[in-house]
């Protein structure tokens, strides 16, 4: 798609693929714990933190039951969620986050703390970091809902240092190359400029957006995304496959390609 200028619009497509992402239903935290093995990571939500570690033990011989990961000991009765995971983490602790305008706009709230202890993590955005890093930081609203506004940053939770759970990935178009190729867990890549688009040819997601900004003169990066659509892709119709219509100012088409 084309934008008269591509501030947020990176920021703000990822956001709707993060708000239409299905929740996770999770067994009960000590039923999951039962199931685990000692050095197995694990990710638990209580009513203030969201932790992330390594399992060690279990112990039920006291009440409540106990069980010790990422460092000490916690009450089992006090974990609203808990997801074993695949794969060797850090020990992180962060504050949890409360769900704001939007996600009660979309009934993210529901199953909030199941969201924050197994998320997708299955979307990527690559451009300009340290613009995005900014933009992150805007807020969304609906007026007079009655909670407070949401910051983006907590809608996308990029992945990076001191992160307990985290849903996006954020990669510098400039360095790029260094991170190819784009693990296969994820399902979406927005290529934001002339920049990331440059890299169209070497992702292999499911679903890639290019965010094409009609302020720059240069249209090489177009011209790369229409070679692609008319000597490898198959047209989708946005209204009839998708169910979307651009908004006013934006221009988009869709196609398929096979990988």
């Amino acid at each position: 798609m084309s934008v008269p200028r591509r501030d947020y619009a990176a920021a703000m497509i990822g956001c709707g693929w993060v708000l239409a992402s299905e929740a996770p239903t999770l067994a009960r935290p000590l039923e999951t714990l039962r199931g685990m093995k000692s050095g197995q990571s694990l990710r638990a939500v209580n009513s203030q933190h969201v932790v992330t570690g390594t399992f060690t033990a279990l112990n039920e011989s006291i009440q409540p039951p106990r069980a010790y990961f990422a460092g000490g000991w916690w009450k089992v009765d006090g974990i609203r969620e808990l997801a074993a995971l695949p794969d060797t983490n850090d020990d992180e602790r962060a504050l949890r986050p409360e769900p704001g305008s939007i996600e009660h706009m979309a009934r993210l709230d529901d199953d909030w703390d199941a969201r924050l202890a197994l998320p997708a993590a299955d979307l990527a955005i690559v451009g300009t970091a340290t613009w995005l890093k900014e933009e992150f930081e805007a807020t969304l609203s609906r007026e007079n809902d009655g909670f407070p506004p949401s910051m983006l940053r907590s809608l996308l939770m990029p992945k990076g240092p001191g992160v307990a759970t985290w849903f996006t990935r954020v990669y510098s178009s400039s360095k790029l190359s260094d991170s190819l190729p784009i693990p296969q867990q994820i399902n979406a890549v927005i290529l934001d400029g002339n920049g990331a688009v440059a890299y169209l040819n070497e992702i292999e997601s499911p679903v890639v957006i290019c965010v094409l900004d009609r302020s720059v003169a240069n249209e090489t990066a177009a011209e790369a995304v229409v070679q692609l659509r008319n000597t490898r892709g198959e047209p989708v119709s946005l209204t009839g496959d998708l169910r979307w219509q651009p908004p006013s100012g934006v221009e988009a088409f869709g196609f398929t390609v096979a990988l």
